[in-house]
Order: C-alpha cells, then sequence, then structure tokens
C-alpha cells in the first residue's frame, strides 16, 4: 500500500513540476517577444528629452555607435571640430550663413544630437531644426566643455 501511495505521489509531484516548466517557457516567451518586438525600449530607453546631459549622450551614442540613424552633429567651427571633436561626429558650422539651408538638406527620418562648445549655439540650432520639422532631435547640455569636463572620449 505504502508503494501506491509513492508512486501516486512522485506522479502528482512529475505532473506539478511539468506544469510549472509550461509556465516558466510561457514567461520567457513573453519576456523575448517583449524585448525583441518593442525595439529594446526596456534594455535601451530612447532619449526622452530635447535636452540631454554628456552623460545621458555618452552612453547613447555608445549603444547607437554602429546605427546610420543617429547622427551626432557637431556645429562649432571647422578649426575648433579639427582641434578636438567627439568620435563619428560630423560637422556643419553654425556660424556659417549658409547653416539653415545646410541642415534643411538632412535627412528629417533620423535622429539629430547636438554639440557645440557649451550649450548654447546648439540651443539655437535645436530651435531651427525644430522650425524645419526635424522631429528627433536633441542637444548636449553643457557641449563640448561638459563632455571633456567628464572624460569620455574625443579624438585630437
Amino acid at each position: 500500500m505504502k508503494t501506491g501511495n509513492m508512486e501516486k505521489s512522485l506522479l502528482h509531484s512529475m505532473s506539478f513540476c511539468l506544469y510549472l516548466s509550461r509556465k516558466i517557457l510561457m514567461v520567457l516567451c513573453v519576456l523575448f517577444y517583449v524585448i525583441v518586438f518593442s525595439g529594446c525600449e526596456y534594455l535601451f530607453p530612447s532619449l526622452r528629452s530635447d535636452k540631454i546631459t554628456s552623460e545621458e549622450a555618452a552612453v547613447y551614442l555608445e549603444k547607437h555607435k554602429d546605427d546610420n540613424e543617429v547622427v551626432l552633429l557637431d556645429i562649432r567651427t571647422k578649426t575648433a571640430f579639427d582641434s578636438v571633436r567627439i568620435q563619428n561626429s560630423v560637422n556643419i558650422d553654425f556660424s556659417l550663413p549658409d547653416f539653415p539651408d545646410t541642415i534643411g538638406k538632412l535627412d528629417k527620418e533620423k535622429r539629430y544630437i547636438l554639440v557645440d562648445q557649451n550649450g548654447r549655439r546648439s540651443a539655437m540650432a535645436f530651435e531651427l531644426m525644430k522650425e524645419q520639422r526635424f522631429p528627433k532631435i536633441h542637444y548636449i547640455i553643457g557641449g563640448m566643455n561638459e563632455w571633456t569636463k567628464n572624460n569620455f572620449p574625443v579624438q585630437k
């Protein structure tokens, strides 16, 4: 009689383990689906503000370094850009008279992060780009001054 009870108990334990493993597998499948099909927003959140810190920019740029849809736009003079710049940045000089026309020719579908020396011109360029209906633009608060103050990597 004891053997029969042990077999029933073992059978009950095995079916519970099977039930539990199915539930765990279902949770893992849902988690996988959320991560893959939601654009990985949970793991790699997008920039949620127009003004971003150098820390936010550094993290975002590192995670999207191979993404052609993200452009770091350095709007300082060519001389300043040539002396020190953030890797993979593109230079369009804000002080040139054709700056509005030049940025107007950029792809409006891409995400732009603006950087200048101290953040002031980036704020002005940001407003200009908003007027030209760029939907995904941000600028680094404090510009290159904050970037270098935080010892983030630069090219010379």
